[in-house]
This record gives C-alpha cells, structure tokens and sequence, in this order.
C-alpha cells in the first residue's frame, strides 16, 4: 500500500483530499499539526508528507527538518497559497523538490501520487 499523510490546520480541505484520495487507493491519514504528523509518522510508516506551509506552532519546512533524518525515503511536497514566501525557499534549499501553490489541482495531485506510487512498486524509490 502506498501511504499519505496530509497535514494541514484547515479541515475542510484536509477531508476533502482525503476523501478523494481514498477513492483513488492511497493509504491516507491526516493531521492538523505538525505535532500530531510527527506523532502519527512515528507509528505509521508514510511514502509521502503533504504538508501546509503556513500553520500554528509548526510550520511545514520545521516539519520537514524534524522529518527527514529519521524517515530519508519519506517525500515531502508543499502547499501553500504564498509561492514566494521565504519559508519555500528555505525548504528548496533544505531539499524539498515539489511545491503545490493552493487551491490545490486535486488531478494533478493525484497524477503525482500515483507517479510516485510507481515508481515505488518499481523499486526506483
């Protein structure tokens, strides 16, 4: 199975791209914090973190910083509404490849997940 974590404060987005992703086949949990994404990484093993930018306590980038040492096969993609915030280009320089800008293209999404999801079955990670 190919799992998602999607993290973000605001709950009607998260449902809805849960629901959609669910229909499309994707292992799919959320999180409205990064305290409880952390929480949920330790006891869930995840493919991909799909996190807000902006939010309360922890960012996205500060997620992703606490992320990636102990989960390296974990892909992070951004969301956020500011494409120009300073904070994506902190997490480009810290080494996150893929930026989603809000309202999110749910095609799309799903496009890159399941693009992810074979290269995964291939074995190319």
């Amino acid at each position: 199975m190919f799992s998602v974590l999607i993290v973000d404060d605001n709950p009607a987005m998260t449902s809805a791209m849960f629901d959609i992703l669910v229909f499309e086949g994707f292992e799919t949990y959320l999180a409205s914090s990064g305290a409880q994404a952390l929480q949920i990484l330790h006891d869930h093993p995840m493919d991909i973190l799909l996190t807000d930018v902006i939010m309360p306590e922890m960012d996205g980038v500060e997620l992703y910083r606490q992320t990636r040492q102990d989960y390296p096969q974990l892909i992070t993609i951004l969301m956020t509404a500011y494409a120009a915030d300073e904070l994506i280009q902190q997490g480009m320089a810290q080494g996150i490849k893929t930026v989603l800008t809000k309202p999110i293209d749910i095609d799309f999404l799903v496009l890159l997940l399941s693009t992810y999801r074979k290269r995964k079955a291939a074995g190319n990670g």
